[in-house]
């Protein structure tokens, strides 16, 4: 305990930090930046190295290759395109409203994204029944702050995703005290934010002018329709 005291003080010292914000820098070894989570308990787990680099590009390859939609989602009673695009795959009857505004309607699931469901499921050891595709074209698609809370996922989900592509910032921000904490989600890692994260939490992927690659993210949500 002492000696994993000790590496996260040393770790530390390569992270920006103030009392709105927790940045990991982006040299930071990846096994400190697992102690830190550790350390400031966030609601949390990554895996940088979930799948293997052939993996990870034979899969983006797939992606790419799926139809792909720009959905119009009602904000603030203005209609607007979502800042990326998007598909739904999972169970028959699994329909996915977010926003009040925004239907998808999965498509049944590929073989290669069931491979990928039952990868995740066991190593996080939680159940899904579908997977929502955001498609990032640029640093300027996005998706601002929100929490995953809607009730056909049922109470205090646990939502995985998966990161191919373009390296992009994943914020997290407390509920609490409005304390943000930033994460780079390389391609072929995946992010759980845990059962409770999306009543604690909120979270984000921001614009970025230094993106100019392409991200796609699958997330792995339940759903109270879903097969057992």
């Amino acid at each position: 305990m002492a000696q994993q005291f000790d590496a996260i003080h040393r770790a530390l010292r390569y992270v920006e930090r103030d009392h709105h914000s927790l940045q990991l820098a982006p040299s930071l070894p990846k096994l400190m930046q697992l102690l830190i989570l550790e350390q400031f308990d966030a609601p949390i787990n990554y895996f940088p190295n979930f799948l293997s680099k052939q993996e990870a590009d034979w899969l983006f390859t797939q992606s790419q290759r799926l139809t792909w939609q720009q959905n119009q989602i009602t904000m603030l009673g203005k209609v607007m395109p979502v800042p990326r695009l998007e598909t739904i795959y999972g169970d028959s009857g699994c329909d996915y409203l977010y926003s009040h505004s925004v239907l998808l309607q999965p498509k049944p699931w590929t073989e290669w994204l069931l491979w990928l469901k039952e990868k995740i499921e066991t190593t996080t050891q939680h159940r899904y029944h579908i997977t929502v595709g955001n498609r990032y074209r640029s640093g300027r698609d996005s998706i601002s702050w929100h929490s995953d809370d809607e009730p056909t996922m049922g109470k205090e989900p646990a939502i995985s995703s998966v990161s191919l592509g373009a390296t992009r910032r994943f914020s997290l921000k407390s509920r609490q005290d409005s304390s943000i904490q930033h994460f780079d989600l390389e391609h072929g890692s995946l992010l759980l934010m845990r059962p409770g994260c999306q009543s604690t939490h909120l979270h984000q992927v921001p614009k970025s002018t230094k993106v100019t690659g392409e991200r796609i993210n699958w997330t792995f949500r339940p759903h109270i329709n879903g097969k057992s």
